[in-house]
């Protein structure tokens, strides 16, 4: 039997003792789990350099993000390429997505700089109050703005249809 940890689990191998086999299910039929777990999971890593990645989706259903410039063979056979948008249309969009983000930083890192100016003059109790107002206020007040507003702007510029060479 496994050695196990403080908190029920399994503990790691140790150095010169065999790792035990795994039960239960094989390795196929398990759920594939990264082993970094992003904040922003909904982004590629590189997105904020290189822009969004654009979605093409291909008559016979298939789907793929890609990065702007890149070239994608379907299983059917066709061949996607984003060279076919604007350069300066993508611009555009990586220039807007640029803007939105900059409110949320700037928030943060205020929020940020006070907490710190309030750990650093022992004004600890005031911690407890700023937190969770700067969390509702961004929540339920500016958030919901700032996401029409930003949807608004998306909604302004022009879709793109490639086509399949």
């Amino acid at each position: 039997m496994r050695e196990q940890t403080r908190t029920g689990r399994p503990a790691a191998p140790r150095a010169g003792r065999p790792a035990a086999p795994r039960t239960g299910r094989p390795a196929a039929e398990r759920p594939r789990v990264s082993v970094r777990e992003r904040l922003a999971s909904h982004e590629r890593p590189g997105s904020l350099r290189k822009g969004p990645p654009i979605t093409v989706r291909c008559p016979c259903g298939e789907r793929r993000e890609l990065a702007y410039g890149e070239v994608w063979r379907c299983a059917c056979g066709r061949r996607w390429d984003t060279n076919q948008i604007d350069a300066e249309q993508y611009g555009r969009l990586r220039r807007l997505q640029l803007r939105f983000r900059i409110l949320p930083v700037c928030i943060g890192v205020a929020t940020s700089l006070a907490a710190l100016f309030f750990l650093l003059s022992h004004n600890t109790f005031s911690l407890f109050v700023l937190l969770p107002a700067v969390l509702v206020g961004w929540g339920m007040v500016l958030r919901p703005i700032h996401r029409r507003r930003y949807a608004a702007a998306l909604g302004k510029l022009p879709r793109w249809e490639l086509r399949s060479e």
